[in-house]
């Protein structure tokens, strides 16, 4: 089979080859695209939370008197639930393990330059290890002295989890190191390095999902009112939920906003994400069909402008197979050319999100089986139509010439 005969057919109809390659582009890209960032939606799909979640309840109750004194009332909330039986601790906080969308940035330096790094950083007091049942890994955990309450005093220390210490620095040793959570503010001194626990569904999806930090904070006002996150006794959780509502109905001022095991939380944001990947995963398949639509409608028209070319090639000895092998190097040809476009453009993407969203979704071995697959959906594509265009007896498609 001559190469040169065939690329001269495709310059004849240079402009219906055009269309394919173009469409096999399109698709090759978005196709790439869409399984990409499902892959990537995928990736850190059901990690370990670090945390037993079954067994701590999340309550967030909010206030609407303006002349309560929100953060004595707090201490009035802490007291009430630490005397429910089964509580085994309770600590107010800003942000929710699972629920945690506050995504902040942090330096190693002061300087204009200096690289951020992300991180979810819980206020809380000095319970939170304990509810959270977290291991200390290296330094010391807070004390009550340490807990500020004055909304105007600034932080001096941090603890950080163990992720967010090797992402700061390479070996992970990063007690007594400094880092400062804002420019030009303060540094703060990193006393101690806890087990990792999972944060939210922002930095889960750019694959940090255990890079935390607590700061021992405690002053809350109607600006920053706090969830309470309660450590059950094993197996209570369920049954403990409404005496646990109960409280904050008897209370004046506050009502009520959310009561539920941190277990929900992790399942809502889940099921987000997989509904995510599954949209990206239909917009995949869809392409798929009418990228195959396209060339075996293309083949089907070039089958049924060529019918009477078979025929003489049949009446002159040619074989099936020849004829067959003609179609199915025009396409790989077509489809060729089409996937190194979308591969180009693939890649260019790639590049561009990856930088955007500061993780990697290239993977070099998905795109190659996307395109293999697209190669091969495409051979079958044309081999159905051709295969009809080969059965007709060479007479028919002569006749009348």
């Amino acid at each position: 089979m001559e190469i040169k005969s065939i690329l001269l057919s495709l310059k004849q109809n240079k402009f219906m080859a055009s269309i394919m390659v173009l469409q096999i582009a399109f698709t090759m890209a978005v196709l790439s695209l869409s399984v990409l960032l499902a892959a990537a939606t995928l990736k850190e799909w059901n990690l370990p939370s670090g945390i037993p979640h079954d067994d701590i309840i999340r309550v967030t109750p909010r206030f609407y008197d303006p002349n309560m004194n929100v953060a004595a009332a707090v201490q009035h909330d802490l007291q009430r639930l630490q005397a429910i039986d089964g509580v085994q601790a309770v600590s107010p906080t800003d942000q929710v393990p699972f629920a945690a969308e506050v995504v902040r940035d942090v330096y190693l330096s002061v300087e204009e330059e200096a690289q951020s790094y992300k991180t979810n950083i819980f206020s809380a007091d000095e319970k939170l290890l304990k509810v959270l049942d977290l291991t200390l890994i290296a330094g010391r955990a807070f004390t009550f002295s340490d807990v500020i309450a004055d909304p105007d005093a600034k932080n001096s220390e941090v603890m950080i989890s163990q992720s967010m210490a090797k992402a700061l620095f390479d070996n992970g040793n990063a007690l007594d190191k400094t880092v400062w959570l804002n420019k030009g503010s303060d540094p703060v001194k990193i006393v101690g390095i806890y087990s990792d626990f999972m944060n939210g569904e922002t930095l889960n999806y750019f694959g940090k999902s255990y890079q935390t930090m607590i700061l021992p904070r405690s002053s809350w006002q109607f600006a920053a009112e706090p969830h309470y996150l309660l450590r059950m006794t094993p197996g209570l959780a369920v049954q403990k939920l409404e005496d646990i509502a109960t409280v904050f109905y008897q209370e004046q001022g506050r009502y009520l906003a959310v009561y539920e095991r941190l277990s929900r939380i992790q399942k809502r944001m889940y099921d987000g994400r997989g509904s995510r990947a599954l949209t990206f995963l239909v917009i995949s398949l869809v392409l798929v069909l009418i990228t195959s639509f396209g060339i075996a409608g293309f083949t089907s028209f070039q089958v049924n402008q060529r019918r009477k070319q078979i025929g003489i090639r049949r009446a002159l000895g040619g074989r099936k197979s020849d004829i067959m092998a003609y179609f199915l190097t025009e396409n790989s040809i077509i489809t060729f050319a089409g996937l190194l476009l979308g591969t180009v453009v693939t890649l260019f993407f790639s590049f561009e999100l990856s930088t955007m969203e500061q993780q990697n979704i290239l993977d070099l071995v998905l795109l190659m089986v996307i395109a293999l697959l697209l190669w091969f959906i495409n051979v079958v594509a044309v081999w159905l139509p051709g295969r009809r265009a080969v059965k007709v007896p060479p007479a028919i498609v002569t006749r009348g010439s």
